[in-house]
């Protein structure tokens, strides 16, 4: 990415946000402190992306309020082809964990475009796509189940190759998040995650998933 970067890195802690016991408290600080990072990672994300052309892209932070009684355990920033509703289809998002920080393709399994992921790779060409541009990249397919705070999300399946097994998990267990990209544990990237370097590897990583979410965002 040439350009000179806006987003500063993630510092311990921005991380530290997600253990404050007290609910009103964790939402603010990480309103406060995580999202104009997120914010800035997204316009240098978004920067890199209007240079190959890529237009039309919406960024988009929770308000992390909803339903009543929310227990924020991570954050995020999701780019979307909607400016509203962007749940509902697919989304580029970098999310922040207190242990990690994920750079992915990400599905809400309610949405509506869950089920067209599903539908194309059983019955389309998707799983061929995913295997000739994620595979070779080192990304990875994982699904998420709610569990209770303070974990709030935990993986009931990973793999980095059998995209549709991901997909009938998710399906079939009750799954709330499916995605395709990479994590960057704390423990052995601190220094990548602290650098404005990330922005470029974000972008990098979105841009490789990018063919596909096409297909999948809707018009």
């Amino acid at each position: 990415m040439a350009t000179l970067f806006h987003f500063p890195g993630f510092t311990q802690e921005d991380f530290a946000v997600f253990r404050i016991a007290d609910r009103a408290r964790r939402r603010e600080a990480i309103i406060r402190l995580v999202h104009p990072k997120l914010a800035m990672l997204g316009e240098d994300i978004l920067a890199d992306f209007r240079k190959r052309g890529i237009e039309g892209l919406h960024p988009h932070l929770p308000q992390l309020n909803w339903p009543p009684g929310y227990q924020p355990f991570c954050t995020w920033l999701a780019l979307s082809s909607q400016s509203h509703r962007y749940q509902d289809l697919a989304q580029l998002n970098v999310g922040v964990h207190e242990p990690f920080v994920a750079v992915r393709l990400g599905f809400d399994t309610s949405g509506f475009a869950f089920g067209r992921l599903l539908f194309l790779l059983s019955h389309g060409d998707l799983k061929e796509v995913l295997a000739r541009i994620a595979v070779p990249a080192g990304l990875r397919c994982r699904v998420y189940r709610r569990v209770p705070w303070p974990e709030g999300s935990r993986a009931v399946f990973d793999s980095g190759e059998d995209f549709l097994k991901g997909v009938q998990v998710a399906e079939q267990e009750g799954a709330h998040w499916f995605e395709v990209g990479r994590t960057f544990p704390r423990d052995g990237t601190s220094e990548l995650l602290a650098s404005s370097e990330f922005a470029t590897t974000s972008a990098q990583i979105l841009m490789t998933l990018y063919p596909i979410f096409r297909r999948l965002a809707g018009p």
